[in-house]
């Protein structure tokens, strides 16, 4: 237990004491984001999902040094390792999606060689003179310019396509699945009936299912603190139901994880300094996702994932094309930019509800429903 709790410690401390810092490189380097739902359209800095990367390494790498030191760890520091490269390549995936920009969006520049003018078309990142360093050279040059309209010198990132995305995840599987990592069957509830899925299921469902995961804690996001907030929640219960089942390895990556997270809610929680960006999605999805394969909890994460799940399915009604965030009215409450519902957050936002009170409907949800299942698979089922 003592390396637990300082594992724990270490990964919210550097988490906590990194992501101040991070705040201000992000924002120098140009990697930031319109928080859209508040009055002043404020710019902030995103992919802050790296600091909690260095946080859960931090907390699972203080474990395993640790519990080695003796020399008769019970761990096993394989499976460990494995999932560590699972999350690793996983949010360099989304880190890539977060400074990722569109190329479509050019400008031209007009040249002049000797008679002849020349256009060229420069793929334009983002106006230079919105970036904090260059702001301060004009102020200390004397070049008061006024800001121009923020959508015009907003950074202009869509993100990668999703066929690269999947291609790109699909290689975070590799060590799971060389490892061995999950149960090749498995026993349906109340019935008893066992299924043995073979080498379909490293094959197949392993790496569909990573894909599934990592991106579907990425839909369901849009407001300050939701996809930290949730994740936090759900990495709780799991490292619970891991450690009271004896999967130890399980309770360390979901606990390392909540121990970062915890720490970045205090600054990603409304009103945000810093946004999640894709980096911190795809790291909770994959290690919520190696921690339900390593402990073979699938059955108790698929329950514990009930609002991802509903979320997919709203998502798929509209194409994958709606927006989960909303237009702020006067009044402070968000209303959704679709007139059908097509995500959890359009729910909320019916009930005339404001950012912080739908981050904190949809987390107590997200409680309730994970308190209920380890009430049902520890004493029921």
């Amino acid at each position: 237990m003592i390396a637990f709790a300082a594992s724990l410690v270490a990964g919210f401390l550097v988490t906590f004491l990194s992501t101040p810092y991070a705040e201000k490189y992000l924002m120098a380097s140009g990697i930031f984001a319109v928080d859209q739902q508040k009055k002043d359209k404020p710019r902030l800095a995103s992919s802050g999902g790296i600091t909690v990367l260095f946080g859960f390494l931090s907390s699972i790498t203080v474990y395993m040094a640790l519990t080695s030191i003796p020399g008769n760890s019970t761990v096993n520091l394989t499976i460990l390792l494995a999932a560590l490269s699972s999350v690793i390549i996983i949010s360099l995936i989304g880190l890539l999606d977060d400074i990722h920009v569109d190329l479509e969006a050019v400008m031209t520049e007009h040249l002049s060689v000797g008679d002849e003018k020349i256009d060229i078309e420069l793929h334009r990142q983002t106006n230079i003179e919105s970036l904090p360093h260059q702001r301060l050279l004009d102020r200390l040059s004397g070049n008061f310019s006024q800001d121009k309209d923020s959508k015009e010198d907003e950074m202009l990132r869509n993100g990668l396509g999703q066929i690269p995305k999947m291609l790109f995840v699909l290689p975070a599987a590799l060590p799971l699945i060389a490892v061995g990592a999950g149960s090749w069957s498995m026993t349906v509830p109340i019935i008893g009936y066992t299924i043995n899925w073979g080498v379909f299921y490293p094959l197949i469902l392993l790496p569909l299912g990573l894909l599934f995961v990592s991106n579907v804690v990425n839909m369901l996001a849009g407001t300050n603190g939701l996809s930290g907030g949730m994740s936090l929640v759900a990495s709780i219960a799991l490292g619970v139901f891991g450690y009271l089942n004896g999967q130890i390895e399980a309770a360390v990556i979901a606990w390392s994880l909540s121990a970062a997270l915890a720490a970045f809610m205090y600054f990603n929680f409304h009103p945000a300094s810093i946004l999640p960006g894709d980096s911190l999605t795809y790291l909770c999805g994959a290690a919520l996702f190696s921690s339900m394969v390593i402990g073979n909890m699938e059955k108790f994460g698929v329950f514990i994932f009930a609002p991802w799940i509903a979320e997919f399915f709203l998502k798929l009604r509209s194409g994958f094309s709606a927006r989960s965030w909303g237009i702020l009215q006067e009044d402070g409450t968000l209303k959704s930019h679709h007139d059908k519902i097509y995500s959890l957050t359009h729910v909320f936002m019916r009930q005339d509800m404001t950012e912080r009170q739908i981050t904190v409907s949809l987390i107590t949800i997200e409680s309730i429903i994970c308190v209920t299942g380890l009430f049902l698979f520890t004493v029921v089922l």
